[in-house]
């Protein structure tokens, strides 16, 4: 039955899925394929203006167990078969059925799915086998042993989207690239929604005075609205998805300001809950666009303006999982810029109600990927907040439901590199706080789970990100071991001299893969100057010094010079303390002395530690004892008293505030005086 083909491809859907099956027919039939791409040649002959007849109707069935005669010959007659894959399909022995006789009659034959619900492989991914949307026959093995792929598109609005599906699938009819037809497609839509914009205005003219116009004109009105609404849904989704990872902001801020003319055009009471939606989430987009660009008062303003309207449209149908959602979105944003701004009541207020929105989410669909990340995220921000406040039971609380949550993601989607990821930087938030409200055992535990957990990433050798995070991992575990220098063992003090010269080696690998990368530049300053202390420590002073010689060289680089915030200038004091413990260990004391009182001159001068350099406290407290013990090797003892008096003042009202390394500096200095003053009585 091989022979000429009269059909460009064969539908084949279950009878649950009729509505997309009859929505893809026509929108293949009808679309047209972009003017510059006509009559050039493929693997399937020159490219035609059309994609040609497709095959739907299977109305034809016979009564029995087998395909009638007339589907037998349509699907002899079609170069491809598309399967619209859901439980369904899985399900039915028509679609199966279907499969099996296509390859039978087209050996040579290209299959494409279409994914509408569902899950792929479902049980392999770790979701329940209902969910499976693969008919089993697609992935049987051809007949001459061959295994099957299946390729195609995926038309779930996690996925690729209704739109782009389509242009995928046409671009599988008609071996065509993607990227060949989805720019045209794209101002192919775009005119559309001008056009209709337009369209809409003029005839909003022409209602104000001719009613009887208006009345007839109606119907054509409501379907040139649905028809701009569909696309505006494409602007915001599908296309919003793609254009963001490659940075073309100018595009998606043309497509939010689209949005937002077409829909102030409307009168607020005439529109529709997912309407007022779309137009919400147009704020969204532009909010995002312009912290990108760096207008953080701009975007604080459009997700505020975002957070009314679906505060109004939730109020209206509180049990609507959609407008759930994106009241969700809308509370995270708001409380994201009011923690930028440091208003942080307006913070915690935000981030819990997205707490609860997103606990809202998980109960009508527990099952929802999605929204169990956003439950997540969700607790992980409060964690980070209450840290930052240092409210540490609370965040200990958060950080641990997050850690919970990330876990059971992983759990149900094990393969997934991105709830790896996440479980693992739960992990490293938990050691933070664990530091606080555990000790410094608990907070090692933590990161010693951590590591674990990256190194079950199959792709922790390629995957730079993951690799920068294990590293600062392991040079926590380094800090932890020598946080207290006066009570920590040789063993210890070796343990981290290890860890810290293979954290150097691995900082190097990161600026040599991008040398102008700040991030990795700063990390790899830290790990030599964390290694030039724990040399220090252990005693061998001439490696301390190059270590300390290699950070400096680092720092020389015009990115590093450029580079502003408190974690570069926290860094820089950083070097400078331990460049008074090289003059110290070098026996060059009045340079010592210069360099630290430089040091504690430029914290003074600081108006705010917690905005302008980061462990403020812990470089006060450590440059404080410094200076201390340099005035009594003088003969300065009451200068001494008087250095450690002061930062023991400053300090002690927080001392359940501070981080262990900065309280066993802070008691170093409590138990000095204390000896001082035994001496004077």
């Amino acid at each position: 039955m091989a022979g000429a083909k009269h059909y460009r491809a064969f539908i084949s859907y279950s009878h649950s899925d009729e509505g997309w099956a009859r929505w893809i027919h026509s929108r293949l039939e009808t679309y047209r394929v972009p003017r510059h791409l006509v009559g050039q040649d493929s693997a399937k002959g020159p490219v035609p203006r059309r994609v040609g007849r497709v095959f739907r109707d299977r109305d034809e069935l016979s009564a029995g167990g087998d395909l009638s005669a007339s589907v037998r010959e349509a699907l002899a007659a079609s170069e491809t078969l598309i399967v619209l894959c859901s439980p369904a399909a899985a399900a039915s022995q028509w679609v199966n059925q279907e499969i099996e006789v296509f390859r039978e009659l087209n050996p040579d034959g290209e299959i494409l799915t279409a994914i509408l619900d569902g899950e792929p492989d479902a049980q392999r991914n770790g979701f329940d086998v209902a969910r499976e949307c693969y008919p089993a026959a697609i992935l049987e093995p051809m007949r001459d042993g061959r295994e099957t792929e299946p390729a195609g598109a995926d038309f779930r609005r996690k996925g690729d989207g209704k739109r782009v599906a389509l242009v995928k699938l046409v671009a599988g009819l008609l071996d065509l690239r993607l990227d060949q037809i989805i720019q045209r497609d794209l101002q192919r839509r775009q005119q559309r929604v001008m056009a209709v914009t337009v369209i809409s205005i003029a005839l909003a003219l022409i209602m104000g005075g001719l009613t009887l116009v208006a009345t007839t004109a109606r119907s054509e009105a409501e379907r040139r609205k649905a028809e701009a609404e569909d696309l505006i849904e494409f602007m915001l989704e599908d296309l919003t998805d793609r254009l963001a990872p490659v940075g073309r902001l100018e595009v998606l801020d043309a497509v939010g300001a689209k949005v937002i003319d077409y829909y102030a055009a409307q009168p607020p009471n005439e529109m529709s809950a997912d309407s007022l939606g779309r137009r919400a989430r147009a704020f969204h987009l532009l909010g995002r666009i312009d912290e990108a660009q760096g207008d953080l008062d701009s975007a604080y303003q459009h997700f505020r303006t975002a957070y009314e309207a679906t505060s109004r449209i939730l109020s209206v149908d509180p049990g609507e999982p959609a407008r759930i959602y994106e009241h969700s979105q809308s509370a995270y944003w708001v409380g994201f810029f009011a923690w930028r701004q440091r208003d942080l009541e307006a913070t915690e207020a935000r981030f819990l109600e997205y707490r609860d929105l997103t606990a809202a989410l998980v109960d009508s669909d527990p099952d929802n990927i999605e929204y169990q990340t956003e439950a997540a995220y969700a607790y992980s921000n409060l964690g980070t907040l209450y840290l930052q406040q240092r409210r540490y039971e609370e965040a200990h609380r958060s950080v641990t439901s997050s850690l919970s949550l990330f876990q059971a993601l992983l759990d149900a989607q094990p393969e997934s590199s991105q709830a790896l990821y996440e479980l693992a930087d739960a992990w490293g938030w938990l050691a933070n706080v664990s530091e606080f409200v555990g000790g410094r055992e608990a907070a090692m535990s933590a990161l010693h789970e951590q590591i674990r957990v990256y190194e079950r990433a199959e792709a922790l050798d390629t995957d730079w990100r993951m690799r920068r995070d294990a590293m600062l991992a392991e040079y926590a575990i380094a800090r932890l071991l020598i946080m207290d220098e006066a009570e920590a063992s040789a063993e210890d003090i070796a343990q981290a001299v290890q860890i810290l010269q293979t954290g150097a080696m691995e900082a190097d690998a990161l600026v040599s893969h991008d040398p102008d990368n700040q991030d990795w530049r700063l990390i790899s300053v830290r790990q030599r100057l964390r290694l030039t202390r724990a040399l220090l420590l252990a005693g061998y002073a001439d490696e301390a010094r190059s270590a300390y010689l290699d950070a400096t060289r680092f720092m020389a680089h015009p990115s590093w010079m450029a580079a502003e915030g408190p974690r570069f200038e926290s860094t820089r004091l950083y070097a400078t303390l331990n460049e008074v413990k090289l003059f110290v260990a070098l026996g060059d004391t009045a340079s010592a002395r210069e360099a630290v009182e430089s040091l504690l001159d430029s914290l003074h001068l600081a108006e705010d530690w917690s905005t302008q350099i980061d462990r403020g406290p812990y470089l006060f407290a450590v440059a404080s004892n410094l200076l201390a013990e340099l005035l009594e090797r003088s003969g300065e003892d009451e200068d001494a008293h008087q250095v450690r008096r002061v930062l023991v003042d400053a300090l002690d009202g927080s001392r359940d505030r501070l981080r262990l390394d900065t309280a066993a500096e802070l008691e170093r200095a409590r138990a000095a005086l204390d000896a001082s003053n035994l001496a004077a009585e």
